[in-house]
Order: structure tokens, then C-alpha cells, then sequence
């Protein structure tokens, strides 16, 4: 009797996402297995942080189904298994935070409230830190490291629960060439660990090497998914041609940031 195979870490079929009714990927099929580590790529508007959101939960699903390990995305509850880095977010507020508190903020939702951390949640935290290459700041105060340690941190913080999925949001925006490859070589610690990656990203730049598939988005409809070698490139003719487009949903309604 042969073992059923392993379910999908992400599955979508014939997946319509958008807001208010009005989809912005539209139709789509996509599986991503465990290990992977898929960049996805596509301009401004084509719907790439709206798919991240409708895998998360912070997007309606408006038609066909997504599921994540498996279970269908409406009834999944296991989030301690997907660590999420969103889109230019920012840690620096009015109350001052070292980047072991931030990083530990990352168990939120594996620890009940009012529980003092368990010592392997505290050695996990310790290893997130490490994972990323801050050791040395672990006591720093967020305000004092520079852009793209702070986004090194948010890649930690989603690392603290140790999950199975990683999804960045534009990690190297506004970061800094040596950051880039640092953060590179961060997720390149992971990928041989095991984790899936889920990159979304204007370009994939030092990350290249990593990836082991391409997806490509334009006007929320698929028109790439293989090699990173084979992708078009957004100012090339081919992101001009028809490829089935809807009409321009317009902006994202309801949820902070942009809908790219």
C-alpha cells in the first residue's frame, strides 16, 4: 500500500481574490510544495500582495478555494506555521524595543497570554536571532540599527515560531546592497533547513541563486511559472502583450498599504 502524498503547503484552484466583489487575481491554479523556495515576481498592480493576502486570510477569497497544508484557508488555524515579513513595515515606534523583544513578539500566537516562555521558546528565539546574523545586537534598541537590520529582525520575528512556510513581502525595499546579501544568505540558511519560502519581489536580485521557481503576475493573471532564467523582464514587450486581462479593479478597500 503505497503513502498518500504530502499535501500542498499552498494550493489554489481557479482562485479569485480581491475586494468588494471585484477580483484582482482572478482564475488562478497554483501549487507550492514543501521546500520550495518560489519568487514571485510582476509590476506595480499586478496583484501580488493581493494573493499574499487571500493566502493569509487578509483578503476575501471570491471564488475557487485556497488551502494551506491542506486545509481549506477558511478553516485553517495553525498561523504559528506560517511566518509573514508584510510590505515596508516598520518596528520604530513611541515605545523603545530591543530586538529580542521584538523578535520574542513573534510567539504571540504559539504562547498563551500571561505564560512565562518556555525555555525551548526562549532558545528559539535565541536561534531566530542568530538565523539572521544579529547575535551581537540582540540587545540593541530597534532605533539603532540601520534599515536593513530592522527588516533582518522582522525576517526573525516571523522565524520565532519556527514555521514550515516563510512569506516576505518586498524584504529588500529600501535595503541597502549588503543588506540584500545578507538577507540572501539569511533565507539561504533556511532553504537548506527545509522551510518553504514564499518571496514576493519586484526583483530577485542576490536571492536569485535561491530560487527554485518563478511565478510571474501580471493584471492577476499568471503568465510565468518556471525557471528565474526564463522570466520576462516587467519593461520587456512581453508585460505589454494581451494575456486575458480583467479590467482594472482599482485600489485595495479596507486594508492598509498598497494592493501591488
Amino acid at each position: 500500500m503505497t503513502e498518500a502524498a504530502a499535501p500542498a503547503v499552498v494550493e489554489l484552484r481557479r482562485a479569485d481574490i480581491g475586494y468588494e466583489g471585484r477580483p484582482v487575481v482572478a482564475g488562478l491554479d497554483l501549487r507550492i510544495d514543501a521546500g520550495e523556495v518560489i519568487g514571485l515576481l510582476g509590476p506595480n498592480g499586478s496583484g501580488k500582495s493581493t494573493l499574499v493576502r487571500g493566502l493569509l486570510g487578509l483578503a476575501p477569497i471570491l471564488g475557487g478555494s485556497v488551502s494551506l497544508f491542506g486545509v481549506d484557508r477558511h478553516r485553517f488555524k495553525d498561523w504559528a506555521r506560517v511566518g509573514y515579513v508584510p510590505q515596508r513595515q516598520t518596528v520604530v515606534g513611541g515605545i523603545p524595543s530591543t530586538v529580542r523583544e521584538v523578535v520574542a513578539s513573534g510567539q504571540l500566537t504559539s504562547v498563551r497570554p500571561f505564560r512565562r516562555p518556555r525555555a525551548a521558546e526562549r532558545a528559539a528565539v535565541v536561534d531566530a536571532i542568530e538565523a539572521v546574523g544579529l547575535a551581537d545586537k540582540a540587545k540593541a534598541a530597534m532605533a539603532t540599527l540601520s534599515g536593513g537590520q530592522q527588516r533582518r529582525v522582522l525576517i526573525a520575528r516571523a522565524l520565532a515560531s519556527a514555521p514550515d512556510l516563510l512569506v516576505l513581502d518586498e524584504p529588500t525595499a529600501g535595503v541597502d546592497s549588503a543588506n540584500q546579501v545578507a538577507l540572501a544568505a539569511t533565507l539561504a540558511g533556511l532553504a537548506e533547513r527545509g522551510t518553504t519560502i514564499l518571496l514576493i519581489t519586484h526583483e530577485l536580485g542576490p536571492a536569485e541563486p535561491l530560487v527554485t521557481r518563478t511565478l510571474v503576475l501580471r493584471a492577476g493573471r499568471l503568465v510565468h511559472d518556471g525557471p528565474a532564467s526564463e522570466a520576462p523582464d516587467e519593461h520587456d514587450d512581453d508585460w505589454h502583450h494581451h494575456h486575458g486581462d480583467h479590467p482594472d479593479p482599482g485600489p485595495a478597500l479596507g486594508l492598509e498599504g498598497p494592493c501591488t
